[in-house]
């Protein structure tokens, strides 16, 4: 996101002897991740929504992940909004995962949404179904609390394991014969988890019809849009839905504490709830933190696995195929 930047996501690395914590993101540095057909589980996951099967997910080519695995802790952590403006539900789809990078793809939130029907829009953005007609445009608004990055070294090729299965495939995969592409990655996968970081994100979905979309983003943009004038912008004043507080982790514990702790009254009569009360109170986010879960995937980049391959002109073949994949598959979508 640009709630991961913002929001949202990324996915904690598995590695073996690891604590519960690790298994419950369900992801490895190293792992294979087929993006023609299996991303879209990813999708789900990030809600929390998928199955607590890796394999369901990920495919298994590297024997020693964790010997090429550096984890990193995230100590600065601000403590501020994220305002985005989003003209278009593709906006903020972008918005929303623009921490989630796949190499090849310029529209990787394609590939994650693909099974999404309005309904499930509706329901893990905290929206009304209403709210997701073509007519509105939206403004979301993020608090990220990232906690760790797992990543590859980057000396990866010459410390990664492969499986032996996995290196007898990459032999068998001739240029010019696109079968044998598509077959490598049905059973190993077209990219790798290069790095990831795990924490935790809330977040607010605003929907405006246009007019009062442009006046809330001319204030903002302006040096003279007090946080005064942007609470009422963020509010039914203006805003034709107020969205839910959601988060991607601890969902009961922290909106449970949005729904008591960031209610205001409305200058038109009735309460709603704000994220942008954190703002005004700025306490609130010493509050939200212990609620706040450690584990949830925040952002995540996927490299092509071609990067293993040794034959120059093999690798090239490989790259040109999945690419040809790829970008048709998001023409598709």
């Amino acid at each position: 996101m640009v709630i991961i930047g913002w929001a949202f996501v990324l996915m904690a690395a598995a590695l073996q002897g690891w604590s519960s914590a690790v298994d419950a993101a369900n992801v490895e540095i190293g792992r294979g991740v087929d993006v023609l057909q299996r991303i879209s589980i990813i999708g789900d996951m990030l809600f929390g929504g998928a199955p607590n099967n890796k394999d369901m997910i990920t495919h298994d080519i590297l024997s020693n992940a964790n010997s090429i695995t550096d984890v990193v802790n995230i100590t600065n952590q601000p403590k501020e909004l994220n305002i985005t403006f989003c003209p278009d539900l593709d906006s903020l789809f972008d918005a929303y995962f623009n921490g989630f990078r796949v190499d090849l793809s310029e529209t990787p939130w394609k590939l994650l949404t693909a099974s999404w029907s309005r309904y499930t829009i509706s329901e893990r953005f905290g929206v009304s179904d209403m709210s997701l007609s073509p007519n509105y445009q939206f403004v979301l608004v993020s608090y990220t609390r990232p906690i760790k990055m797992y990543k590859t070294v980057k000396n990866l090729t010459r410390l990664a394991d492969l499986k032996s299965s996995v290196v007898e495939k990459f032999k068998s995969i001739t240029s010019d014969v696109e079968s044998k592409v598509t077959d490598f990655v049905a059973e190993y996968g077209s990219h790798y988890v290069d790095e990831y970081i795990v924490g935790d994100a809330v977040f607010q979905v605003f929907t405006y019809l246009p007019v009062f979309y442009t006046k809330f983003q001319k204030c903002f943009y302006s040096n003279y849009c007090s946080d005064t004038e942007q609470s009422v912008f963020l509010s039914p004043v203006f805003a034709e839905y107020v969205g839910q507080v959601m988060t991607i982790g601890n969902k009961g514990e922290v909106e449970k504490w949005a729904d008591t702790n960031l209610s205001s009254k409305s200058r038109i009569g009735g309460m709603y709830t704000s994220l942008f009360m954190m703002k005004i109170n700025p306490r609130l986010f010493n509050e939200i933190a212990p609620l706040m879960d450690d584990q949830s995937v925040l952002e995540m980049h996927l490299k092509t696995i071609s990067i293993f391959l040794n034959d120059t002109v093999t690798k090239k073949w490989f790259a040109e195929v999945l690419d040809n994949h790829v970008k048709l598959r998001e023409i598709n979508l």
